[in-house]
């Protein structure tokens, strides 16, 4: 009778210890640096809204300014800012309209002039380095509009300056 040995091969099944672990590292390091620039684009992202939201207020200004009515109010010679609501700006309507919750308008000022500015406060819904702070597009006397905000300069886009002491 022939004996013959049994040959156990045994293959690997799974990852080492090792290898898991190099892994997690690689993530945490990606993590580490994907995070804070999400935050930054989303803080960015953010600013721009906002400052866009106001600034197509500037239209209705100009048209309110040329046909005469300086007034703020939805009368038939007062000047309707028509701002639209948003949940990233803090501030009542200045013509009465009830807004819904944890919404607000960007602000003008009350009569208009040849020098108004038109306002916002940053909500709470935004990013914290957001919160509280204030924009603002002010007109020159010869017609042109200018927007600073002191927003850190990093999440404000060209189109806008940053000005610590408003």
């Amino acid at each position: 009778m022939l004996l013959t040995k049994k040959c156990h091969s045994t293959s690997q099944l799974g990852f080492t210890l090792i290898e898991i672990m190099i892994v997690v590292a690689i993530i945490g390091i990606l993590a580490a640096i994907a995070i804070p620039q999400y935050q930054i684009y989303m803080g960015k992202t953010q600013a721009t809204r906002v400052i866009n939201e106001l600034a197509q207020l500037r239209l209705t200004v100009e048209e309110c300014l040329q046909t005469g009515r300086t007034v703020i109010g939805l009368g038939k010679e007062e000047c309707d800012p028509r701002a639209t609501a948003s949940n990233l700006i803090v501030g009542g309507s200045q013509v009465g309209v009830v807004l819904p919750n944890n919404m607000g308008v960007a602000q003008l000022s009350n009569p208009l002039t040849l020098t108004t500015s038109i306002t916002a406060i940053v909500s709470n819904q935004v990013n914290p380095k957001l919160l509280g702070k204030k924009i603002e597009w002010l007109r020159t006397s010869s017609g042109s509009w200018s927007c600073s905000s002191d927003i850190d300069a990093l999440y404000l886009p060209n189109s806008c300056s940053y000005n610590a002491s408003l």
